[in-house]
Parts: C-alpha cells; structure tokens; sequence
C-alpha cells in the first residue's frame, strides 16, 4: 500500500541524518560511545515519526480515513489474509469435483474482496459484515467439512448432516457474492457515467 511509502521515505530521510549526528558524536563531542550511538538512535527517531506522519497524511486525506480507521482496516485484512491461507489449506482435503468448484469460488470471491479493499481502504465500511462474519462462517464450515467428508464409513445421519452444511455453505456463499457486489458498485457506477460521458462527447461531435 502507498502507506507503506511513507514509513520508506521515514527511513530514507532518518538514516543518512541519524549517521551525520552520530560522526558528529564522535568527532566533534568526543564523548563515550555508548552516548553516540544513543544520539544517532535518537536523532533518527526524531527524524522517522515526523517524516513518516507528514508524508502519510496526504495519502489518508486522499481515501478518506482517519489514521486510526486505516490501520484499523490494515489489521482487519492481515486477519483475513490468514483466513483465505487456511481456506486455500483445506483443497487438500477436497474428495468431489462438486465441492471443489464450490469452495473455490467461496475462494476466489474471499481473495477479491481482500484486494478490492487492500487498494481502496475506505470500501471496508461496505462490507463490514464479510470481516465480522461472513469469511468466518465460511472458513469454519468449510474446515469442518472437509475433514469430515474425507472420513469413512459414514452413516446415513452423517451424510445428511454433511449435505446440510453443503446446502449451508451455497448459502454462505451467495452472501458473499453480494458482498461482493457491494464492494464493486462504486466502480460500476463510475464506468457507467463514464459511458454516458462518451455518448454525449459522441453525440456532440456528429
């Protein structure tokens, strides 16, 4: 994320600053090297959080969030990162083609939704309910699933419970298609003014 630039140019700025303070230390103070190093380190810091805050306050202003939100938002897509792993972990565990296609497409609209929102932060309060629970629901079932419909010798009550959770998980899905959805509209919307835009350029220009 550009957020991230702002943490690099922190560096980039401090480093060369904080080894200046620290030549200076010891060539010009001649003092213990122990207080050098601590000066270098503290000139550095002093340098990074300004650099670093200055720098990511356009980028927050420009999508709209407050830094406490972004990073509320960061920590939020680190936690489904994980999820979409263990997700990705249980195709091993995967014994029909039927249950394939359907758990990679709970998948596949997991990871988009993830993308759609690592590029535009601000997307995250309309979909809340996929981070809160939607992604949950679905990694537990499908967890639970797949182990279970590997093991043999089911009962009759086993298989029907496992189709239950099939019929439950179609429905998990389908949620996050709207979540989906939701997460697009807004592009949705810009290409179609986009469209009427040229229709009227078109329009003008016969």
């Amino acid at each position: 994320m550009r957020y991230n630039i702002s943490r690099l140019l922190g560096v980039i700025i401090g480093f060369p600053i904080a080894i200046i303070a620290w030549i200076v230390s010891v060539f010009v103070l001649e003092i213990q090297m122990v207080f050098d190093a601590l000066i270098s380190a503290l000139t550095f810091l002093f340098v990074y959080f300004p650099t670093q805050r200055l720098t990511s306050r356009k980028y927050l202003k420009e999508i709209g969030l407050s830094r406490r939100d972004y990073l509320f938002v960061k920590n939020q897509l680190k936690q489904v990162q994980e999820k979409n792993k263990r997700i990705l972990k249980s195709f091993v565990n995967i014994r029909s083609l039927k249950d394939f296609k359907q758990i990679n497409d709970i998948y596949r609209i997991s990871r988009a939704i993830f993308l759609s929102v690592k590029q535009q932060p601000a997307i995250f309060f309309n979909v809340e309910s996929f981070f809160y629970s939607h992604i949950d629901n679905a990694l537990i079932l499908i967890e639970s699933y797949t182990r279970l419909a590997k093991s043999p010798k089911k009962s009759q009550e086993e298989k029907q419970k496992l189709e239950q959770t099939r019929i439950t998980l179609e429905e998990v899905r389908r949620t996050m298609v709207a979540d989906l959805k939701r997460v697009n509209e807004s592009d949705f919307n810009k290409l179609d003014v986009e469209i009427e835009v040229n229709k009227m350029e078109q329009k003008r220009h016969k």
